[in-house]
């Protein structure tokens, strides 16, 4: 194969990556003509259309869905040689392009990371924070942290910690409205909906002693980010399913109480994802062991 078509199908993954010929172009340094160049003459090579264009966004065609894939794998692999070269000398380099959601991405990813990076100059973090689960391969993500249950088995999740979660409720809320105690007592009470959820206002419980209960309550407010869940709990809009490294700071102020301490909420946890790999790079393992041992001092 040519060394020019290798540089081609580099090109054309970059222009997906980054989602436009200027943003690519913005990125790489590089002339929107020259991107749109080396995509067409991969099309014309190929003798298929890669990309669909209109004057305001990209998306590509099935066939070029496919293409993409392998262009993605050929970057990573020639990306992988060269951090594992630097591993070789305990340097961790190279861009490490993360998803998460906006609670696990500033509660979570950058303080554990900030360190790492901070220790490694060559390494740069690209965080993308996004509420919605995104498509791996398609927007180069190395590594993804998310929380809750998981159900993609064609990527690769370790588990790095559980997740504890806790219904609270402000206390101007508890005075106007009472102090729930007991599940049943809760169906008089308003729940802040969670819209990511199945079932935003259901709450399922279990006690120490294995006794379980399940309740429906009326929505105070809806909505689909953590950060926002907790502000509506603060303010009062009824009562919040919140993970507990997202109430800590609440929880010692006294903004939000803890409710039903002897009953439990399922339990969940907090993932490393990761495509299917033999073997992930320097600054794949570096990132996860930070969060790991981040997590486990909280």
């Amino acid at each position: 194969m040519q060394l020019d078509r290798l540089r081609r199908m580099a090109l054309f993954a970059m222009v997906v990556r980054h989602g436009s010929f200027s943003a690519a172009s913005r990125a790489m340094d590089l002339a929107t003509s020259v991107l749109s160049s080396a995509v067409s003459q991969l099309e014309e090579e190929l003798g298929v259309r890669l990309l669909n264009r209109t004057t305001r966004s990209l998306s590509l065609t099935e066939a070029g869905q496919l293409y993409h894939e392998k262009c993605v794998e050929m970057l990573a692999a020639a990306e992988m040689a060269e951090e594992m070269v630097a591993g070789g000398v305990g340097e961790i380099a190279g861009r490490l392009r993360i998803s998460a959601a906006s609670d696990t991405a500033q509660k979570i990813v950058f303080p554990a990371l900030a360190p790492l990076a901070r220790q490694h100059p060559k390494l740069l973090l690209d965080i993308l924070v996004d509420d919605r689960i995104v498509d791996m391969t398609t927007q180069a993500i190395d590594l993804s942290i998310r929380s809750g249950w998981l159900r993609d088995s064609s990527l690769v999740a370790r588990k790095l910690a559980d997740l504890h979660e806790m219904l609270v409720a402000s206390p101007d809320y508890l005075r106007r409205f009472g102090v729930p105690d007991s599940p049943e007592s809760l169906r008089e009470h308003r729940i802040i909906g969670f819209n990511r959820f199945a079932e935003p206002t259901t709450l399922a419980f279990k006690n120490a002693t294995g006794e379980s209960a399940r309740i429906m309550l009326t929505p105070g407010a809806m909505t689909d980010n953590v950060a926002m869940l907790r502000d509506f709990a603060v303010k009062g809009f009824g009562l919040a399913r919140l993970p507990s490294y997202m109430v800590q700071r609440e929880l010692a102020s006294g903004e939000l109480v803890l409710l039903l301490p002897g009953w439990a909420l399922p339990g969940a946890g907090i993932y490393a994802v990761t495509l299917k790999r033999t073997l992930q790079p320097p600054k794949v393992s570096a990132a996860i062991e930070a969060i790991t041992n981040y997590l486990a001092a909280l």
